[in-house]
């Protein structure tokens, strides 16, 4: 889907929100809604793991200036160069949300597994302990070589 409005008939805020490289998604919700009351954690949810890669918002109906392409709540949109690529009327199931925004933004490497390490303490002490250095081997060369 592309753009119907133009770009300079959108409110000030918006377009200051969406002057970046970054792919923006905004999504509108309103706190009397029971749609938007189920639909926004699940949201928040699926955006936690893209907020490095995007500029995501979260914006109430009430609060914030009308948007043309905002007809009902909750309402996603998905822009990138300035340019609306998706309107999501509703957010739909939690596995077609998670599908957009990887459409849109990109996949995101899963977060990296703590590894436990490798050796313990009494490995290493015993390692250093073991461990030649120049004057030590040098010494116990002289030992062997004399006897």
């Amino acid at each position: 889907m592309r753009s119907v409005t133009a770009h300079h008939t959108l409110a000030p805020v918006y377009r200051k929100a969406l002057r970046t490289w970054r792919p923006v998604i905004l999504y509108f919700g309103s706190q009397h809604c029971p749609a938007c009351e189920m639909a926004g954690p699940v949201f928040r949810q699926i955006a936690e793991a893209y907020r490095h890669h995007a500029n995501i918002y979260m914006l109430n109906t009430h609060e914030s200036p009308r948007h043309p392409n905002v007809t009902g709540a909750p309402t996603v949109l998905f822009y990138k160069d300035r340019k609306l690529l998706k309107k999501l009327k509703g957010i739909g199931t939690e596995e077609t949300l998670r599908a957009d925004f990887a459409r849109h933004i990109g996949s995101v490497k899963p977060a990296r597994v703590k590894r436990k390490p490798a050796h313990d303490l009494a490995w290493l002490r015993q390692t250093f302990r073991r461990l030649c250095t120049v004057p030590r081997a040098t010494e116990r060369l002289n030992r062997r070589v004399c006897c």
